[in-house]
Formats: C-alpha cells, structure tokens, sequence
C-alpha cells in the first residue's frame, strides 16, 4: 500500500523501494505488485524495464486488467503501437464494458490520426460521459471541423472537474506565494549570497512554459541533437527547498533559510545543493557519455529562478511562449491536473497564466538571467531555424541541428529515462498556430471573461498585431 502512495504522489524512487522489499517479503513473485512495480517503472521513464516486468507479471495475473492498460500504454510509448494496440483490444474483448480501457483505445485513435474511430468509441449520450471522455471526445470533434461541440464538451467536463471531484482553483494560495517569492528575490537581497563556484559537469538548460505553449515539443525536438538528453521533470529544483533549511542550520523555512549562507561555512551551501541535484539526475541516467547539456522541463521551474540562479550563475533558461489564447484553448481541452488545480475553468487558467508570467517577469527584472524567449509559432513553422538558434544560444554546434524533414518527423526515441510526454508525440505540425481565430468566428463570446486579463500580456508579449 505504501508503494502505491509513494508512487501515486510522485516519490518513485521511494515507491520502487518499497514494492521491491514487498516482492521480497512475500518470498514470491506476485503478478499485482509486479504489475504496480511495472507502472512504477514507466512514470520514471525506464520503458523497456517496465515492459520486461508488465510481461511477467500478466502471464502470473492474466485477469488484471488494470496491468493490461498499463502494459499497453508502456508499449505505445516505446513506439510498439501496434503490440499497444493488440493489449488494448485483447482487453477489451475479455471486459468489453471496461471504461479505462475504452478510453484508452479512443485515446490512442486519437493520437493515431483516427477521430471518427474516437467518437463511434465513445459514443454514450454526453450526459454519461466521464471528464477525461468528454475532453477526448471534444478533441476527436476539434479535428473533423465542430469547434462549437468540441467546446460544449470541454466545458461540461470542467463543470464535472469542479462539481463532481471539487477542484476548485487555489487563487488565494498560490497569489500569497507568488507575493512572498517576489518579497524575497531581489536583487538587493541575492546580491550578497554566496554561488556555487564550480562549472557544472552538464550544463542545465531550464525550461520554461505555462502548460500547452510547447515546451515538450522544444525537449523533444532538442534530445534529437547531438550532445543534449532531455532531463524533463525528473528531480526538479523544487525537491531541494525543503532540504535547505537543515543543511543551512536553520531554524525558518525556505526561502529565507538562504539567509544562512552568509554566516559561517554556509558559503558552500549553494555547491551542496547543486550537488544534490546534479547526483539526483545521474542516478537516474541523464549523465550519459558525450552529453553536455541536459534540459530541465520541470512545472515548478517558473517559481526556482531564484535559487537556480546561486545554483547555476550562468544557467541557460529558454522560455516557451504561445499566443494567450491559443494557450487557454488549448488547455480547455485537456482532462490534466494543473498547479493550484487552475485548470478547472478558463478564467482560472487566465489568472493563473497571468500570475505566473508576472512572476517571470519579476525575476528577469531582479537578475541578470541568460533569457531566450522562443515562439511556438516560430518553433511549428521553420523548426530547424529557431532549433539552431537555441542551439547557438546554449553554446552548442548548431551543425548537429538534423534536417528539417527529420525534425518535423519528430520520431526519434531518446535513451532511457524517457520523458512521460514522449509518448504522445506526433510529427510536427501547425493546426494549432492561432487556433483561437476560428473558434472566435463561430463563437464570438468565448474569450470575454478573460479578455481583460489576457489582453495586456497579448500586446507585452507581441500578439497584437500577430495573426496567420
């Protein structure tokens, strides 16, 4: 059971352990908790390890269906979509009214380009629907040109978001965090803190994002040059704040702890941290012969600038920008759990994009940041030109940039870990580049509670004038 908790909230390598010592006290191989241990596995990227174990662990326990779904969802980002495929449909023949599995077949005719396929699956009278069915429903009906159903979907699927499972947006929460971060971080107050001194093994390269603006896409696209491994969320900086306060000896929390380091031996604080994190990301494979740059692509990173820059004085943060309203239409659709549960409704999401671009914008007015930002729109339509400027920008080759024919194939498997969000990729393409123009045709209303929070980051940002 612990295993199940550790791993459900994100301690893998703890639930890993744990299932391991239950494998070991039951003194058997236990096809369930192999089947856990598999699931374990694939959340921390070891995909073909996964495989070997869901294998297994399905010819002891054939009748779990939920290791059925797993297994298949492992081999589907491996690339082995048609084995995921087989275990899909194979599952679905033996629990034919399983909803998990359904909506994992029509989640992967989704991907597979097949959206009617998607609506004759889920089928069932809207009413009926859970919300990630809704949302993958919607999407189906986005692709075949019914932007007014596709949206009536993912609205009802938030109401049942905020109604049926009572995620409500944080905003009080997260704007007193948001007040406290920018109290502390200013440059009066980092000037006189001690910097991790030594050059780093691998460089770092912090990416930065609100959610659906495309920062997955730039990992995947740079994992594909020569010298760079996509680090993705595997330990982020955020796991080193609550460490902070006990090597700093120090009796308040984070961030103030940082204080600390000006007293004593405390100046070698920032080069422990930086320790921590580096060994955290070579215990899980990222520090791989011939690779020098690894990318961070972790959620929280927007809120890390500040200790990252005593971390990495010289740290390379590339942040992935999106037209506004392309972002909220984007994550409307999406059945995901977001920071402070913002997704919920679109005026959620607006606050909370706008909290955290003010956020950014703080830190990049308090320290000197080595800063590039990189369109979405740039990135979907001349991918190999803005890849080699972010290249050129990190201080690698831009010759080991592949052709843009490769690039837009967008096919490549990187060594293990692999990132979680590789599995859904698809070869690069541009339906998404100022989306929200079509949608406001048919519905001119469906930006209007958030215009007026969104429209002055839409001119800062240089989206004004910016169209197809």
């Amino acid at each position: 059971v612990l295993g199940v908790v550790l791993t459900e909230t994100g301690a893998l390598q703890a639930g890993e352990g744990h299932y391991r010592r239950a494998l070991d006290a039951l003194g058997r191989n236990d096809g369930v908790v192999l089947a856990n241990l598999a699931w374990n596995l694939k959340l921390q990227g070891r995909l073909d390890e996964a495989a070997a174990i869901y294998e297994y662990a399905l010819a002891l326990r054939p009748d779990n269906r939920r290791g059925q779904g797993g297994y298949a969802q492992v081999e589907f980002a491996r690339g082995n979509r048609e084995k995921a495929l087989r275990l899909l449909d194979e599952g679905l023949g033996r629990w034919p009214d399983d909803r998990a599995l359904r909506l994992l077949r029509a989640m992967a005719d989704l991907a597979l380009g097949n959206a009617e396929a998607v609506l004759a699956r889920l089928c069932d009278a809207p009413e009926t629907l859970m919300a990630a069915e809704l949302c993958t429903r919607g999407q189906a009906l986005a692709r075949l040109g019914h932007p007014v159903e596709a949206v009536q979907h993912y609205s009802t699927a938030k109401r049942l978001q905020r109604e049926r499972h009572g995620q409500q947006y944080q905003a009080e929460e997260f704007a007193a965090k948001a007040a406290a971060c920018k109290a502390y971080f200013t440059a009066e107050r980092l000037q006189p803190l001690p910097r991790a001194a030594a050059a780093p093994a691998r460089q770092p390269v912090f990416l930065l994002g609100f959610a659906r603006s495309g920062s997955s896409l730039l990992e995947q696209l740079l994992g594909q040059v020569p010298g760079f491994a996509a680090g993705d969320e595997f330990f982020p900086v955020a796991e080193l704040n609550e460490m902070i306060p006990a090597l700093a000896g120090a009796v308040r929390g984070y961030p103030q702890a940082l204080d600390q380091s000006l007293v004593g031996d405390g100046w070698a604080l920032p080069q422990r941290l930086r320790e921590r994190y580096e060994d955290a990301r070579e215990r899980l494979g990222l520090a791989r012969p011939g690779v020098q740059f690894v990318t961070d692509r972790s959620a929280s990173n927007h809120w890390q600038l500040g200790l990252i820059k005593l971390l990495f004085p010289e740290a390379l943060v590339i942040h992935v920008l999106r037209h506004p309203l392309d972002v909220m239409l984007s994550n409307l659709g999406q059945d995901r759990r977001l920071e402070g549960n913002c997704g919920v409704s679109m005026p959620a999401l607006a606050r909370h994009y706008a909290l955290v671009m003010s956020l950014i914008r703080h830190f990049r007015g308090q320290l000197a940041l080595r800063y590039l930002p990189v369109r979405y729109e740039d990135l979907v339509n001349g991918t190999a030109a803005t890849l080699r400027r972010v290249v050129e920008f990190a201080g690698a080759d831009p010759a080991g940039v592949p052709p843009e024919a490769v690039l837009r194939a967008n096919g490549a498997m990187p060594p293990s870990p692999v990132p979680a969000h590789f599995s859904g990729r698809e070869p690069v393409h541009t339906r998404g580049v100022y989306r929200h123009l079509a949608y406001q045709s048919h519905m001119p209303a469906l930006f209007a509670e958030v215009r007026g929070i969104l429209d002055p980051w839409i001119a800062e940002l240089g989206y004004a004038e910016a169209g197809p």
